[in-house]
């Protein structure tokens, strides 16, 4: 398995790879905050590239800006964001292809422009299936990048398999942030040869040590020991299991920063346990917002039923925070007990509610938790992406 490790070395620009991106993770003007993480490392690939991006906006997400859409800052590089209908809940199988019928114009034309040398397509299903027919189509090599739960809470689970496994079999490179999420692609057909370890970068210019009892005012949070959970609001991300383990562990409080459509269940579950008072609600926020809240607090709660490489728990650790987490994905390759945080077992509230408090109790030095991913950056990120898509253009499309 061709394996990278993020460090902050230029790749050969002399001539630039032409590509084409294709995802849905990727802000619009009625969710400008959605998928920020995707966006920074695609911005930093296209400093080392010649490249075109189709994103097309699932339909369901213009529903809250239906009336106010927002101004989006331009790319540098041409963006497509074409419409993504498809039926909720009927035949989720078809989503491939109204995926692909509402991509493929966009990528056809940026195709006519760029003349690219690979499609780069990012989410397993329907996005990177649609890319494979497409680059099918286009007599082009496919790249794919998982992300975690777009492999891990389907794999197995419904009629979409059969599109997952043809999707990694017929990938030119299969490219994740975690050694388990590349086992499990392999295990599902991914060909061993063609698997690359890219991780995930950071935004060292927000995401810094800074001090805890200014940002706590500037925010108006609570003294006293503060617990942060940041992510969507949605079951693979356990913000559940955050609110039990809350519950078992008296005088701690807690800051849920994020949205999603668990939010009205959350908030009836934490009045069901009593604990109104201990939860402040922070809804979304901006990645500047972020770094103000994780500085405010003393520890990262993680409670993810399932993971690639999360950002939120980079975030956090080159802020200076330990994090209570469970052990999935690759959270065990960045969280060591006692170094940085402790591990809890996966779905178990106790064993999250013990690390939490253990965490809490520990003496940590934010600078050397920072120093733990000091060469994380979304450029060195970006870097070590290219070695992967110019691999998958040098085999060309059939191999």
């Amino acid at each position: 398995m061709p394996s990278t490790t993020a460090h902050e070395s230029r790749p050969n620009q002399d001539q630039p790879l032409s590509l084409l991106a294709l995802t849905s993770l990727f802000p619009n003007p009625f969710q400008p905050g959605w998928a920020l993480f995707n966006q920074r490392q695609i911005r930093a690939l296209a400093r080392f590239t010649r490249l075109g991006l189709v994103a097309p906006i699932p339909f369901r997400q213009a529903w809250p800006g239906l009336l106010g859409p927002a101004r989006l800052d331009p790319e540098p590089f041409p963006v497509l964001r074409p419409w993504f209908l498809y039926l909720p809940g009927v035949k989720r199988s078809w989503q491939g292809r109204a995926f692909l019928a509402s991509a493929w114009p966009g990528l056809r034309r940026l195709a006519g422009q760029l003349r690219p040398r690979v499609i780069y397509a990012t989410w397993l299903f329907p996005d990177a299936w649609a890319g494979l027919m497409a680059a099918r189509r286009l007599g082009l090599p496919l790249a794919v990048r998982l992300h975690g739960s777009d492999l891990l809470a389907r794999a197995g689970r419904d009629e979409r398999q059969p599109y997952l496994r043809q999707t990694l079999a017929g990938a030119q490179a299969v490219i994740a942030p975690s050694r388990s999420l590349l086992e499990a692609a392999r295990d599902l057909g991914a060909r061993p040869e063609r698997l690359w370890l890219v991780s995930n970068g950071l935004d060292r210019n927000l995401f810094r040590p800074a001090k805890r009892e200014e940002a706590r005012r500037e925010l108006g949070l609570p003294p006293g020991p503060l617990a942060i959970f940041v992510g969507r609001l949605e079951p693979v991300k356990g913000p559940d299991l955050a609110l039990e383990a809350l519950a078992a562990s008296p005088g701690i409080n807690l800051v849920m920063v994020g949205e999603g459509s668990l939010a009205g269940n959350l908030r009836a579950r934490a009045r069901a346990l009593g604990l109104a008072g201990r939860v402040a609600w922070a809804g979304g926020q901006p990645p500047a917002r972020v770094a103000r809240y994780l500085a405010a607090c003393d520890a990262l709660i993680l409670p993810s039923r399932s993971e690639g490489e999360p950002n939120a728990l980079l975030e956090a650790l080159a802020c200076g925070r330990p994090a209570a987490a469970t052990a999935v994905g690759g959270v065990p390759d960045l969280i060591q007990d006692g170094v940085n945080g402790f591990l809890a077992s996966p779905c178990d509230a106790p064993s999250l509610a013990l690390a939490l408090r253990r965490t809490l109790d520990g003496a940590w030095k934010p600078e050397v938790i920072s120093a733990g991913v000091a060469g994380r950056s979304w450029e060195a990120s970006a870097a070590e992406l290219l070695k992967a898509l110019q691999a998958a253009a040098a085999l060309g499309a059939g191999a």
